[in-house]
């Protein structure tokens, strides 16, 4: 049976990041032109934009290419203040396609949810993780994907995942593409810690020590 993976997340929790290794394998049609960029908009060149924003266009979609399919969008998508947010239903996107004979497969990413609200407040001019949690209930039988493991084991983290099409884990380009770590601009050195002297003598706490911290 043909297989159509559909990833998603919060906006800035590392669609990017996870659409390029994820459209690597040969056999996978996926986004394959943002290999070729740092950065593209999922609005404009990811391959089944217009299908998101019109579930119905999945019909006429030329299926008979390949047996493994995958796509991604975040919720929301897009910049209130630009008049361009709006959110994807994926709950409805996965029946679409189900009901045209496709076997589908849910991964939801994941990253510290810190750094998704200071890069949504930022970017977006507020929090946005609400839409997604929104819909989270309503996915069918999501796989969760971290984005701090995937930096952490690399190809050992790829080899172990189950996601319904084949992953090139193996593939040179997958270095290049964790090469830079995006949390690292989000991260500051701590030079002190209330635990550090627990550690140091092995005395215990009875508070939590960030309480007045």
């Amino acid at each position: 049976m043909k297989t159509i993976t559909i990833l998603t997340g919060p906006q800035g929790s590392g669609n990017h990041l996870w659409s390029k290794i994820f459209s690597l394998h040969q056999d996978v049609f996926g986004w394959k032109s943002l290999l070729d960029n740092y950065w593209e908009a999922h609005r404009v060149a990811e391959p089944f934009a217009k299908c998101w924003k019109n579930i119905e266009l999945l019909k006429e979609f030329d299926w008979s290419t390949h047996d493994y399919f995958f796509t991604s969008i975040s919720i929301p998508l897009g910049i209130e203040n630009q008049g361009t947010k709006w959110c994807p239903n994926v709950p409805a996107f996965t029946q679409a396609v189900e009901e045209l004979g496709m076997q589908t497969k849910v991964l939801v990413i994941g990253r510290d949810q810190n750094i998704l609200n200071n890069q949504q407040t930022r970017l977006r001019e507020e929090s946005t993780i609400r839409h997604f949690l929104d819909q989270l209930p309503k996915m069918k039988n999501p796989t969760y994907l971290s984005y701090e493991l995937l930096y952490l084991y690399k190809q050992e983290y790829l080899k172990s995942l189950d996601i319904g099409i084949p992953i090139a884990w193996y593939d040179k380009q997958v270095n290049s593409i964790l090469e830079q770590d995006a949390n690292q601009k989000y991260i500051k050195y701590v030079e002190t810690n209330p635990l550090d002297n627990c550690n140091k003598t092995a005395v215990p706490l009875k508070e939590r020590p960030w309480k007045n911290f």
